[in-house]
C-alpha cells in the first residue's frame, strides 16, 4: 500500500443508508480508507451509532461521528431508525424522511472549520446527497453495496421504463446515481469485469469506477449490529465442543426477513430430518409488518427441547462472521443478500441459497447458474420448501466432496488474493484514495 499518511489529512464525509446490508460494508469501506489514512466523518443516527463502535474503536484520531436525530414522517413508526425493522413498501417514505437531513447537514458543513472535500453516500438509496454535493461545491462519490450485475439489471429496467411503471423516488435515484462522480463497487475485477465495464459505458460515461471488493469485516465480538439473545463467548464455546470439521450448518436470513409460520415449520422439520448439527438465527420480527394468521418467525413448540444438544438458536443478531470463520462450521444457508454472500464466499463454507427479494436473485444466478460455487435450495420470499428435499440437500451439504465446494474454495482464493497488495482490489482502493486526496 502507498502511505498516504505523508500528506495532509483529506476529510470526507461517509452517509450509510439505514440497514445493515449498507451500513456494514460501508463501515468496512470506511476502514479501508482510515487505514491508509483518511480523516473521515460518517453520519448516522442515535439507535445507529452502536454499529459504528468497532470503526471508531480502530481508529479514534481518524474516524468520528455525525450524530444528528431520525426525521420524523407520519408513515414511519415512531422509534424506527433502520429499514431492518420495515419491509420493502417503506423505501419511498425512509427515502423521503432521509432527504429532511439536507438543510442540517448543510448547516454543519458551513459551520466546520475544516469541512469535509467529498460525499460518499449509498450509490441509489441516498438521492439526497447529490443535491446537498452540488450546492457546496464538492463531488458526491456513490458506494454500490450490491454486485455489478444487479445494479446493470436495476439501471437498465430504470432506462427502459414506462409512464408509471416505477415509483418516480426510484426514478430520481436513478438519475442522481448516473450523476454522481464515481462510483464505488463491492465487487472484484477477477468476479465481475465483463459487468463492472458494461456499467461504466452504459451508464455512466467518464466517471471513474472503483472495484474494491470484497471488503474485509472489521473483527468485531459482538455481532456487527444488535442484541443477541446468546452471548459471542457461549455460541463460540458451543461451537468448539464439535470435533467434527465442517459439521455444522448455519442459517441465517439476513435483517430484512421475516419467515412466515409456514416456513418456519417447514425449516424446523428439515433440520430435524437431516441430522445435520446447526445454529438459526431468528430475527425480531418488523414493526412495520401487520401478523395474521400466519404468524411469522415463531420456532415451532417443542424444537428447541429436541434438538438440544445439536442445535443452536440464536435470536436477534449473530456473530455471523466469527461463526462462518469456525472451522466447525461447514454450510451456510442464506438469503443471498450480497453483504451475506461475500462474508460466506470468504470463508470455508459452503452456501445454500434462498434469494428471496430484490438483488438476492441475481446474486443466486451469478453464484449457481454462472459460477457453480453454490447450491439453491428455494425461491421466492413466500414459497415454502418441501421439508424432505430440503432435509436431504441439508445433509449433503456438509459432505466435503461435493464439486461447488471446491469451486467455492477456488474463489476464495482469488477474492482473497484481491485483497492483498498489489492485488486487483487494494489497488483499486489506493486509486480512490489518491483521487480524493487531489485538489
Amino acid at each position: 500500500m502507498e502511505d498516504f499518511t505523508n500528506k495532509k489529512n483529506t476529510h470526507i464525509l461517509v452517509i450509510p443508508y439505514p440497514a445493515p446490508g449498507h451500513i456494514i460494508p460501508m463501515m468496512d469501506l470506511t476502514n479501508q480508507l482510515a487505514i491508509r489514512g483518511l480523516a473521515i466523518t460518517i453520519f448516522t443516527t442515535p439507535k445507529n451509532l452502536h454499529i459504528l463502535n468497532p470503526l471508531v474503536s480502530n481508529h479514534p484520531n481518524l474516524v468520528q461521528t455525525l450524530v444528528l436525530p431520525f426525521p420524523s414522517d407520519p408513515a414511519i413508526p415512531a422509534g424506527v431508525e433502520n429499514m431492518q425493522e420495515l419491509p420493502l413498501t417503506f423505501l419511498p417514505h425512509i427515502f423521503l424522511a432521509l432527504a429532511k437531513l439536507h438543510d442540517p447537514l448543510l448547516s454543519w458543513f458551513q459551520s466546520h472549520p475544516d469541512p469535509p472535500r467529498a460525499i460518499i453516500s449509498d450509490t441509489f438509496l441516498s438521492l439526497w446527497t447529490y443535491p446537498l454535493a452540488r450546492r457546496l461545491g464538492i463531488r458526491r462519490l456513490g458506494f454500490c453495496p450490491v454486485q455489478a450485475a444487479s445494479m446493470n439489471e436495476w439501471w437498465g429496467r430504470m432506462e427502459s421504463r414506462k409512464e408509471g411503471d416505477v415509483h418516480e423516488i426510484y426514478v430520481k435515484g436513478y438519475l442522481a446515481s448516473k450523476a454522481s462522480d464515481g462510483l464505488i463497487l463491492n465487487t472484484f475485477d477477477e468476479l465481475e469485469r465483463e459487468s463492472s465495464a458494461y456499467l461504466k459505458s452504459t451508464f455512466l460515461g467518464p466517471q471513474p469506477v472503483w472495484a474494491v471488493g470484497p471488503l474485509l469485516p472489521i473483527k468485531d465480538g459482538n455481532g456487527r449490529g444488535g442484541p443477541s439473545s446468546v452471548p459471542t463467548s457461549e455460541v463460540m464455546t458451543w461451537l468448539d465442543s464439535w470435533q467434527v470439521d465442517k459439521s455444522v450448518v448455519y442459517v441465517c436470513f439476513g435483517s430484512q426477513i421475516n419467515l412466515t409460520g409456514s416456513q418456519m415449520e417447514v425449516l424446523a422439520d428439515a433440520l430435524d430430518r437431516s441430522g445435520v448439527r446447526f445454529i438459526w438465527v431468528v430475527k425480531d420480527l418488523m414493526r412495520g409488518i401487520q401478523v395474521a394468521g400466519d404468524s411469522q418467525d415463531l420456532i415451532p413448540s417443542g424444537f428447541e427441547d429436541r434438538m438440544a444438544g445439536r442445535g443452536l438458536v440464536i435470536r436477534g443478531w449473530a456473530p455471523q462472521v466469527e461463526i462462518l470463520r469456525h472451522r466447525a462450521v461447514g454450510s451456510y444457508l442464506t438469503h443471498c443478500g450480497w453483504t451475506s454472500a461475500l462474508e460466506g464466499l470468504l470463508t470455508e463454507t459452503l452456501l445454500l441459497l434462498w434469494p428471496m427479494q430484490a438483488n438476492q436473485f441475481e446474486n443466486a444466478r451469478l453464484l449457481v447458474d454462472r459460477l457453480g460455487v453454490s447450491v439453491r435450495v428455494c425461491e421466492g420470499l413466500e414459497t415454502v420448501p418441501n421439508a424432505l428435499e430440503l432435509a436431504r440437500i441439508l445433509a449433503e451439504s456438509v459432505d466435503s466432496t461435493r464439486l461447488e465446494r471446491a469451486r467455492a474454495m477456488e474463489l476464495r482464493r482469488v477474492a482473497l488474493d484481491s485483497t492483498k497488495p498489489r492485488g486487483s482490489s487494494y489497488m483499486a482502493l489506493d486509486e480512490l484514495v489518491k483521487d480524493l486526496c487531489k485538489q
